[in-house]
C-alpha cells in the first residue's frame, strides 16, 4: 500500500529521537498497578505539549465498581481518567481521533534477573528495555507521537 501525500507528510514528520526520549522518561516513572497516577499525570504534561486538548478527572471507583461489566485485578483506591483531543473540523464529536492505551505494569520481579534497570528506559540494540517499555507505554508513545505529527503537519481530520 502506498501512502498518499498527506499520510506521507504526516509520516516524515515522526520526530522518532524525541518519542525514544519520552519513552524512556515514562518507563523510568513506576506506575505498578494501583499506582499509575503520577506517570498519567506524566501523559496528560506530554498530551499538553504535544497540542492536545486535556481532560483530566479523578475516578470514582465505588461508583465504578457497582457497574455489572466492571472488573479489575487490583482494588483501586484512586487514579485518574485523561482524555487527550486532537479536534478535527467538525468539532469535538465527530472527525476526531481517538487513541487508547494504559500505563500500568506488573512488578518487575527479581531486579537482579534484568539485564537493565527495569525503571530506566535503556536503548540497546535496537531496542528499548525496561518495565512497561512494550506493555503499554512504548503502543502509548507511539500513539502521542502520531498525534503529534498529525498536529505538525498541519493535517485537520
Amino acid at each position: 500500500m502506498t501512502a498518499n501525500r498527506t499520510e506521507q507528510r504526516v509520516l516524515e514528520t515522526i520526530d522518532f529521537e524525541s518519542l525514544l526520549e519520552y519513552l524512556c522518561e515514562l518507563v523510568a516513572v513506576p506506575s505498578l498497578t494501583g499506582q499509575e497516577t503520577p506517570a498519567q499525570e506524566h501523559v496528560a504534561a506530554q498530551m499538553e505539549r504535544i497540542g492536545l486538548d486535556v481532560d483530566v478527572w479523578e475516578l470514582d471507583f465505588e461508583r465504578l465498581a457497582r457497574h455489572p461489566a466492571y472488573s479489575a485485578e487490583v482494588k483501586r483506591e484512586q487514579g485518574l481518567g485523561i482524555v487527550g483531543t486532537l479536534i478535527g473540523t467538525g468539532g469535538r464529536r465527530s472527525n476526531s481521533l481517538i487513541l487508547n492505551g494504559h500505563v500500568d505494569v506488573v512488578p518487575a520481579g527479581d531486579e537482579a534477573n534484568w539485564h537493565y534497570p527495569p525503571w530506566q528506559g535503556t536503548i540497546a540494540n535496537g531496542r528499548v528495555y525496561g518495565r512497561g517499555a512494550l506493555d503499554m507505554k512504548g503502543g502509548l508513545c507511539c500513539a502521542l507521537f502520531a498525534a503529534k505529527a498529525i498536529f505538525d503537519a498541519n493535517v485537520r481530520l
